[in-house]
């Protein structure tokens, strides 16, 4: 087993490269001042993460007029705290194929839409959710600094470990968004 799980993790790097594709990205920085849609991605597997991406998705909408949210759960079925509002949508590993790729029908809908910033919350290295990172139409791209994250984000926080929370980032990838402006 452990040969085919080297093999396995080849292929899903070598997906991941392929999905990135070869013309860059247009880039076009926002700040939440500036803003009309904004996606929230997010590892919705613990409660406690999906109630922080909650509390986002609520400030943002006080001054956003469309906010989505997408969580991946890292298991086959959804809990009862994913049954929630309309703004979020969620993928679990049944809307995986064998490599741990989701399917296009379930995140097709998030990543077509022309988000002005995508917020992702996520802190680990997960296939799914980096998978969507790329496939994402957002205008700007923002998220948790790691080398992984350097290819796919345009704007990285980092933060010390004393402090490496999602609370945290959220609080940091606020403060930097709210201080873009454009004269």
């Amino acid at each position: 087993m452990p040969m085919f799980d080297g093999i396995k993790s080849g292929l899903a790097r070598r997906k991941l490269l392929k999905a990135r594709g070869v013309e860059p990205r247009c880039v076009r920085a926002c700040g939440l001042e500036s803003a009309n849609k904004v996606g929230i991605l997010h590892d919705a597997t613990d409660e406690a993460q999906f109630e922080i991406a909650r509390k986002l998705l609520f400030i943002l909408q006080k001054h956003i007029s469309f906010v989505k949210a997408l969580g991946f759960v890292d298991s086959k079925e959804l809990s009862d705290f994913h049954l929630q509002p309309l703004e979020f949508s969620f993928f679990c590993k049944n809307d995986l194929d064998w490599l741990g790729f989701p399917k296009e029908e379930s995140i097709a809908e998030f990543c077509d839409t022309d988000f002005d910033i995508l917020i992702c919350l996520d802190m680990e290295d997960k296939i799914p959710i980096n998978y969507v990172k790329i496939k994402s139409k957002a205008g700007f791209k923002v998220g948790f600094y790691s080398e992984t994250n350097s290819d796919l984000l345009d704007v990285m926080i980092s933060l010390n470990e004393e402090n490496s929370s999602v609370e945290e980032l959220v609080k940091q990838i606020l403060h930097y968004l709210e201080n873009i402006r454009y004269e």
